[in-house]
């Protein structure tokens, strides 16, 4: 018999970043309440910390774990929505676990990467050792399941399946934030082909559509209500943007500027490129790089988004080698920001065993968090410089019948033979 579960009736405190959305998809779907309401809100806290918040205690926590996002995620929730938390938690700790091994996989294909089943197990298993991936899948957070969502569109793209891939992006705006970049550099791409790409384009918005009215006809003027809590959310999570943090509010705007046109200048010259090429791939890495940079968060779970940039680093290395001092230096800074935590923390694991080690010293292992997309970034940037000066010098790329031709020559008979 299925039993209207109160939050209050949660055992102690539940640190899962799945239980917001959970609860507010729950009560929206089986009883019709607004999941953006002060009442959800506070059964959130209930279950989430134990009681709600009491703003006039400092020593309450500041965050609100308000239902923060896009009002149709609730249809992904949806088939666990009749569910204990505990057994939906430990479904979404399972779904969140594929997808990440899923994620790198089709990142691997995508990027070209030519290793065998081994070595691909071994990629698996230090990507899943990193704390973006641990992190995420400890907290069940969403983000795992964008970045799988923003994998499998791009290697539709690949495949030529572009309904499937405007579907899976447009499913992906679950978390806006991480994906509106990558989708608008392949919006471009569709539109700049249109005649042959435009299933992209309209597969994506009438998706988005699709899910946008099916949303109002569950709770009229969502939108309003979604927007109307972006900002108390940017307060109470204190959203910082790591550049902002690393250069200033004014040195921050002007490396933003400057990374931004890079970027941009990435996605121009890869618009008229199929999927495999080399310069889609740079462009789709050092766009889903400046997503990290410039979001409003420091959340180590969302730099999942960089496993394509550190594929295309590892598959690049030769050729990093082959261009100077500055760019050996920026590969070996990229690699070195990553691998910080696995260093830091193994020599703190080994000082427990002497002695009790400082409780501060525990923030060492997320010391380069903030660098560590800077760095990927700069480490991709003279494999840019490198491709556009071949581009100049190259000679223009033929058409597929001229390539056809030259290969195929056309037969002419001899006079002799006439």
């Amino acid at each position: 018999m299925n039993q209207r579960l109160d939050a209050s009736g949660f055992p102690g405190r539940t640190f899962s970043d799945l239980f917001p959305r959970w609860l507010g998809a729950r009560e929206l779907l089986l009883h019709g309440r607004n999941p953006y309401s002060q009442e959800i809100t506070r059964e959130i806290q209930r279950g989430y910390y134990g009681r709600p918040i009491d703003r006039n205690l400092a020593s309450d926590p500041s965050d609100e774990q308000r239902f923060a996002y896009p009002l149709f995620v609730v249809f992904l929730l949806a088939p666990t929505v009749d569910l204990p938390f505990t057994v939906a938690k430990t479904l979404f700790t399972l779904i969140l676990s594929a997808s990440a091994v899923w994620t790198v996989v089709l990142w691997i294909q995508i990027i070209g990467l030519k290793t065998g089943r081994d070595k691909i197990f071994i990629c698996i298993l230090l990507a899943l050792a990193t704390i973006p991936y641990a992190q995420g899948i400890q907290l069940q957070q969403l983000s795992l399941l964008v970045a799988f969502f923003l994998a499998a569109a791009i290697f539709a793209l690949a495949t030529e399946r572009f309904i499937v891939a405007g579907c899976l992006l447009a499913i992906a705006t679950i978390k806006p934030q991480l994906s509106i970049c990558l989708i608008g550099c392949v919006l471009l791409w569709s539109l700049w082909q249109w005649r042959s790409r435009k299933w992209v384009a309209i597969s994506f918005f009438t998706a988005l559509i699709v899910l946008m009215l099916a949303s109002e006809l569950l709770l009229p003027r969502w939108p309003y209500q979604f927007f109307a809590g972006i900002q108390p959310y940017l307060r109470y999570t204190h959203a910082t943007v790591s550049i902002l943090e690393l250069f200033g509010p004014v040195g921050g705007a002007i490396v933003a500027l400057f990374l931004a046109s890079i970027t941009l200048v990435a996605v121009w010259c890869a618009r008229s490129k199929p999927v495999n090429s080399d310069d889609f791939r740079q462009a789709i890495s050092m766009v889903l790089v400046f997503t990290c940079i410039v979001i409003p968060s420091l959340s180590p779970h969302n730099q999942v988004l960089l496993t394509p940039a550190y594929l295309l680093l590892a598959k690049e290395r030769k050729r990093i080698m082959t261009l100077g001092r500055i760019a050996r230096s920026l590969y070996a800074a990229a690699w070195l920001t990553l691998v910080w935590p696995w260093i830091v923390g193994s020599l703190l694991a080994i000082a427990l065993l002497f002695h009790r080690a400082n409780p501060r010293l525990w923030s060492l292992p997320f010391a380069t968090n903030p660098l560590i997309p800077l760095t990927a970034f700069t480490a991709l940037m003279p494999l840019l410089v490198r491709r556009l000066g071949v581009s100049r010098i190259a000679p223009p790329e033929l058409s597929t019948e001229q390539k056809q031709k030259r290969q195929n020559p056309p037969t002419t008979q001899s006079p002799a033979l006439k």
